[in-house]
């Protein structure tokens, strides 16, 4: 007999270690790509119209979800993490509640504990650059997918509207990135399997297929509406598709070691996670194949998925895998957990309660650590409380006027400091991926169009020179330097 430790204990717990963790977060400045977001979405807040106003190669998802933290909670940065931390919350509820209902823990208590594994985990090793990155956002719909392909495998009930939800969930998750779609697809080729050898095909076709694809056209209608409403079909399909398949063949822009480092960095704070999750992918096999199969899919997929995108290869990407991982290493130290006490005849819920936390402190203790490095960090750029542009915009503050405009051939966080938004739709943060096209849709943009001032970072002068010669001429022909930091210089028009 094992102590009895409830699951409303341990999922209180976690929520609490988690509110905690967020609380700590929210105090981060927003990254450069996260401030990207927040200025996109205050342009179509604006009634801008999105990529015609400001090109980005990422699906309209990510910027629906900052369009909704700034309406809801206010478009600080504060309020932008405590509504990512609201949204894990939510989350952490739906872990707990879905997962009590599968026989997957020997000790019943630890369902309550597997958002500590995946939410916790990632608020721990994140830096205030990786926080509200899209590749850890859609963990929520993923895993709801798979929880729900596996509820109607089992449950013959309300497959209807089951199957409607999935399909505005797959449309919700290529709505976010299309390059997520392997991965569906192999979840939907596993159920497919699982359902044909249970009911056969003509169940299949008669009673699924139908809702999953009225769900999957409801989001993706919604998007195609605004598209054609504001003409920009054509803008879209170059973004979506015809762009990305020339920008993944930069050469220049493949860096292996980069690959490399996103790799020891997560591996490093996961080695611990990632053996416990070996032992819970062995174990949970004879117990839930449905789910355990599109589960392991979820981190090899992903796995891939991030390799397939060859130019980025940043660490955030691998952010994708959190909750596969941190899922099965759960089901692992439970395993181990349960067999302890069962070897010590440990019978104190006290005693046991100590037990556990001391396990979850060891499994942790990467975690514990990279957290305190980051909160003690004398890195500025890496400090919970500073902003890291805040020196690069100072003297340009000062000098502002309200009718004065800037562009920013960097960080765009340079917008949110100088409350200025872009006027110009080409994006100053990704300059290394344009194409030859695009290069002169930015000269002519900025010829007819220039700002007042002009922000260029560091390395991006002899990008630009060399990408387009004529745009650099312009540039140095028109304005004339106003301040050198840490970070670029900016410029101002003569």
């Amino acid at each position: 007999m094992t102590p009895n430790i409830s699951n409303r204990f341990t999922s209180i717990a976690a929520l609490s270690i988690i509110i905690t963790l967020g609380l700590i977060h929210s105090a981060t400045v927003l990254g450069g790509d996260q401030s990207l977001f927040v200025v996109i979405a205050q342009l179509v807040d604006s009634g801008k119209v999105l990529y015609k106003d400001l090109f980005d190669y990422k699906q309209p998802g990510i910027f629906l979800f900052y369009l909704l933290a700034g309406k809801t909670l206010g478009w600080s940065d504060i309020s932008i993490h405590l509504f990512e931390l609201g949204y894990w919350l939510i989350f952490s509820v739906v872990l707990i509640v879905t997962l009590k209902h599968y026989a997957l823990f020997r000790n019943e208590y630890f369902a309550g504990l597997v958002p500590l594994f995946i939410v916790g985990a990632y608020y721990c090793n994140a830096t205030p650059f990786h926080l509200t990155q899209l590749e850890a956002l859609v963990s929520v719909p993923l895993f709801l997918i798979v929880w729900l392909l596996d509820k109607t495998y089992k449950d013959g009930n309300r497959l209807f509207i089951t199957y409607l939800a999935i399909g505005g969930l797959i449309g919700i998750v290529l709505l976010c990135k299309l390059v997520f779609a392997p991965i569906i697809f192999c979840f939907l080729l596993i159920h497919l399997i699982f359902v044909i050898r249970k009911n056969g095909w003509i169940n299949l076709i008669s009673k699924k297929l139908t809702p999953l694809i009225l769900g999957f056209a409801v989001p993706v209608s919604l998007f195609l509406i605004y598209i054609f409403n504001h003409h920009i079909e054509n803008l879209v399909w170059d973004i979506f598709f015809k762009i990305p398949a020339s920008v993944v063949n930069l050469d220049d822009q493949v860096d292996p070691e980069r690959l490399l480092n996103s790799i020891k960095w997560f591996g490093k704070r996961m080695l611990v996670f990632l053996l416990l999750a070996v032992i819970g992918v062995l174990l949970i096999f004879r117990k839930e194949p449905h789910f355990a199969i599109q589960m392991v899919l979820w981190g090899i997929i992903g796995f891939l998925v991030i390799l397939m995108q060859k130019t980025s290869w940043w660490s955030y990407h691998l952010q994708l895998l959190y909750v596969p991982i941190g899922f099965f290493s759960a089901i692992g130290l439970d395993f181990i957990l349960y067999h302890l006490l069962q070897r010590i005849k440990l019978q104190s819920t006290t005693l046991a309660v100590g037990l556990l936390t001391a396990m979850l402190l060891l499994v942790f203790n990467m975690q514990i650590e990279s957290l305190k490095r980051g909160m003690g960090s004398n890195n500025h750029t890496k400090l919970y409380s500073y902003d890291y542009a805040k020196d690069d915009a100072a003297n340009l503050l000062t000098a502002l006027n309200e009718e004065d405009t800037i562009f920013v051939c960097g960080n765009p966080r340079m917008y949110i400091l100088a409350s200025r938004l872009p006027e110009l739709s080409t994006n100053g943060w990704i300059l290394e991926y344009y194409l030859d096209f695009q290069w002169e849709q930015f000269y002519n943009e900025f010829v007819n169009n220039p700002p007042t001032y002009l922000f260029v970072k560091n390395d991006y002068d002899d990008l630009i020179e060399a990408k387009h010669s004529k745009l650099w001429q312009f540039m140095m022909s028109q304005y004339t330097e106003f301040d050198s930091v840490e970070n670029g210089k900016w410029y101002k028009k003569i």
